[in-house]
């Protein structure tokens, strides 16, 4: 009876304790989680996302403010993907997303903030924040927006044909590729004028064209075309170039025939057939009018000889034509045949058929010819002999007094015409005893012989060099009395 009483209340003790564990579990979490709902409640996302822009390759980060400064209860979302938060460490491929936080110095907020390392195109997009325990708050949305730097491939210039001929369309393209912002691409002149007319861009896949087309004309042959490419994203954004140089441009023949405006009887006539060209003309064509006699020329290309002309070819047309594969142009000119001029000397008895008096008004005009000759002839020596005469008088006179009278130094002489030497220094006086036997009692004994010395005392001068007179002068004193 005890025993199973003692077990009766054994049990019931058991069964007490279990009911309040239970019990106070309860409590514990309700209290908890009743403390974690309202520290939740207070919790909320502070200002508006900022959107971010990033290189391509280079990094971006994102960040996000909550009021309450809660550790480790953020995470980062694009779209429905969750990529980083503090607590699962999330992390792409490459480990190129991570996620950081910072108590912010001011007021009782904490930033979260994503990183994101070599950033790609995929990565554009909205990106937000939430709060783990609580799904339902969010912060607002920030937009990641990708930069592209164009590639060093490009631009790239297309002439679309080889070579044009004038008056043909041209079509020069700039090429570069289609990235984000788009690249701007300008074609420029040779001196740097950007051309606005003609231009048109379209694009095709991921490429970009610009495209010029313009009329072809002689002056743009050789002529040279720059395309530039310049971004907002490049430090630098007038360094990317093409050039499109040297336009092969086809235009027919300017031809024109270089001669002598006179040609003399008996003296052969050469005449040129100058071509400006592209391609160079290579074939030549000389035509005469009235037609001449084969043994009255040759004809050698651009060359055309006339052979000793007579008057009869007076006013003939001689036309070179000139053709490529463009076309064909044609240069006429007329011939002026005169009388050769003959020597004052020549005998007039046999002129072949000419009187004297067709010569008369030459011989006239050669002697008057002769005579402006020997004039200007005259004139020219009477000015060289004058020149001449003005030189001799400068060397031999001017300049031979110029010297006497101002460079060279006067010489100072004596009564016998000697020179007199002029020292170019001073010198100090001097004070001696004279051994010529002379005493003078009022001076002191000389130690070494015991006589009266006699003192002398002697001084020099330099004389100007541009006084009229020159001289000098000797002064001495001896036993009290002057000499000179």
């Amino acid at each position: 009876m005890v025993i199973a009483f003692l077990n009766h209340k054994e049990r019931n003790i058991t069964e007490i304790y279990c009911i309040g564990h239970v019990m106070g579990t309860i409590i514990v979490t309700i209290l908890f989680l009743w403390t974690h709902i309202l520290v939740v409640s207070c919790v909320s996302f502070v200002g508006k996302l900022e959107d971010v822009s990033a290189i391509e390759g280079q990094q971006a980060v994102l960040s996000c403010f909550i009021s309450e400064d809660v550790v480790n209860a953020v995470s980062w979302w694009k779209g429905l993907s969750k990529l980083a938060d503090l607590n699962e460490n999330i992390k792409t491929e490459k480990a190129r997303m991570s996620m950081s936080s910072l108590t912010v110095p001011f007021g009782e907020m904490r930033m979260y903030s994503l990183m994101i390392l070599d950033v790609t195109l995929t990565d554009e997009g909205d990106y937000h924040c939430r709060l783990q325990e609580n799904e339902n708050i969010r912060s607002g949305t920030a937009h990641l927006t990708v930069l592209q730097i164009p590639s060093s491939d490009y631009p790239q210039c297309i002439v679309f044909g080889e070579s044009f001929i004038v008056g043909s369309t041209i079509t020069l393209s700039c090429v570069s590729e289609l990235i984000k912002p788009p690249v701007e691409l300008n074609w420029m002149r040779d001196d740097g004028t950007i051309i606005t007319s003609n231009v048109r861009s379209n694009v095709w896949g991921k490429l970009v064209y610009t495209n010029l087309t313009f009329n072809a004309k002689k002056a743009d042959n050789k002529h040279t075309f720059t395309c530039k490419q310049s971004s907002h994203v490049r430090q630098q954004p007038d360094v990317a170039f093409c050039v499109v140089d040297n336009l092969n441009i086809y235009y027919k023949p300017v031809i024109k025939i270089q001669h002598t405006d006179v040609i003399y009887t008996g003296s052969d006539a050469i005449l040129f057939c100058q071509s400006f060209a592209n391609p160079p003309v290579k074939q030549y064509e000389w035509i005469s009018q009235p037609m001449l006699d084969v043994n009255e020329y040759e004809n050698d290309g651009q060359v055309f000889r006339l052979l000793q002309p007579t008057r009869k070819h007076n006013g003939t047309k001689i036309t070179c034509t000139g053709k490529n594969v463009v076309g064909e142009t044609s240069h006429t000119v007329v011939l002026y045949i005169s009388e050769e001029k003959r020597n004052s000397n020549v005998h007039h008895g046999n002129t072949g058929g000419n009187s004297e008096s067709d010569y008369e008004d030459e011989n006239n005009m050669l002697l008057s010819d002769d005579l402006e000759d020997k004039t200007e002839i005259s004139l020219y020596v009477v000015i060289i002999i004058i020149i001449l005469v003005v030189i001799i008088v400068v060397v031999v006179v001017i300049i031979p007094v110029y010297y006497q009278c101002f460079c060279k130094t006067r010489t100072a002489t004596d009564s016998s015409g000697r020179e007199i030497y002029q020292p170019t220094v001073y010198y100090d006086t001097r004070d001696r005893v004279s051994n010529s036997g002379l005493y003078d009692r009022s001076l002191p004994r000389l130690p070494s012989t015991g006589h009266y010395g006699h003192w002398r005392h002697s001084f020099a001068s330099q004389v100007p060099e541009d006084l009229d007179v020159q001289g000098y002068t000797y002064i001495g004193d001896r036993n009290n009395q002057n000499t000179l």
